[in-house]
């Protein structure tokens, strides 16, 4: 069958599924309302202390059940929301909204999404096909990880807060194992980049904490954490677990890629040279991946630094207070990739030049 017969194929049952989205509504236990006339009207304007103006808006919204006992019934809602749309939501004609009861009125919940959810999968799925990615190894390192991080909440769930960062370590293990397994295969290659990987973020994670040890965590205050969870400490070694495992894993498996490349190209390459490629090939990746990260860093934070900045804050208390665990993971993170430059080279170097990863 020709490529492009394909991605017709691939075209016709991705808008077919998403076009079912829209008449799957028996299949939810709660109501679905399909949006069929909105009357919106202009309230007022309101002015807060810090000249934030946001004008507010009524909306009439009068739909149709599409399923439960009332299938077929005209319902009328009410809706209100402001100009910034911040925390409010503008519904218009066609929508479908779930809605719930509460005494003998019903009020909106929820925006049905489930066909925007499968749209956008569709999408990634013809993006994969037509960028010729090996797709079932793809998904299935997704569904094996998410089945290994969903067991890991329910563990942290319900059993005792202390074996939190015990239980971190062995699902970061797990998805190392999985991911690498999955997409390169049980080879020498995946061997190479998992001990890379594992080296390298052990190394990284008890050098940092050796360093904020002796520095007793001054000006890093684990206290600030999202929600105040606790144990602080625990809580936090456990997301930089994750955070630097992701980006050491892609960067011992592009520079194993490669060496592998030279060996293929050049049989009777030298340990020093190959070795020295690595180091080179990792000096290329090491400053966009850090990038990168300081791109999240600033990303996931930048709405509360702007929310203490507009309260007249100072920049020295408003980065204490925001961005202390984003710089801390941040510098550990960094200090994870470039270890795994020299750890990758070396580790890879020995297996390869011995004719082991192919």
């Amino acid at each position: 069958m020709k490529n492009w017969v394909k991605i017709i194929i691939i075209c016709l049952i991705g808008i077919a599924i998403t076009a079912l989205t829209r008449i799957d509504s028996a299949i939810y236990s709660d109501p679905i309302v399909q949006v069929t006339s909105v009357k919106t009207n202009y309230q007022s304007t309101e002015t807060d202390e810090y000249k934030n103006v946001a004008k507010i808006y009524n909306q009439t919204i009068t739909g149709k059940f599409l399923n439960t006992k009332d299938k077929g019934k005209t319902i009328n809602l009410t809706n209100q929301y402001d100009s910034s749309l911040l925390m409010t939501q503008k519904y218009r004609v066609g929508q479908q909204l779930v809605v719930k009861k509460n005494s003998s009125e019903y009020s909106i919940y929820s925006q049905k999404r489930d066909t925007v959810v499968v749209g956008l999968i569709s999408l990634v799925v013809l993006i994969l096909f037509l960028m010729k990615y090996d797709r079932i190894r793809l998904f299935l390192s997704i569904v094996l990880n998410l089945i290994v991080f969903v067991i890991f909440m329910y563990i942290i769930i319900n059993v005792p807060k202390s074996i939190l960062l015990i239980s971190a370590i062995i699902t970061a293990l797990l998805v190392t194992i999985i991911s690498l397994v999955v997409i390169l295969g049980p080879s020498f290659n995946a061997l190479v980049a998992f001990l890379s990987t594992t080296i390298s973020t052990t190394l990284a994670i008890l050098l940092s904490v050796f360093l904020m040890y002796l520095s007793n965590n001054q000006n890093i205050h684990l206290e600030y954490s999202d929600y105040g969870l606790q144990p602080y400490f625990m809580v936090f070694i456990s997301g930089v677990i994750f955070s630097v495992l992701g980006v050491i894993m892609d960067e011992t498996m592009d520079i194993t890629a490669s060496l592998i490349e030279i060996k293929q190209e050049v049989p009777d390459v030298q340990d020093g040279k190959l070795f020295k490629s690595g180091m080179n090939i990792g000096r290329e990746l090491v400053g966009p991946l850090i990038n990168i990260l300081l791109f999240i860093v600033v990303a996931e934070h930048l709405n509360i630094v702007f929310l203490y900045l507009s309260n007249g804050n100072s920049i020295n208390y408003t980065i204490d207070m925001t961005l202390t665990l984003g710089i801390a993971q941040l510098l550990i993170s960094s200090i994870g990739i470039l270890i795994t430059v020299p750890i990758t080279s070396f580790i890879a170097t020995k297996i390869i030049n011995r004719g082991i990863a192919k």
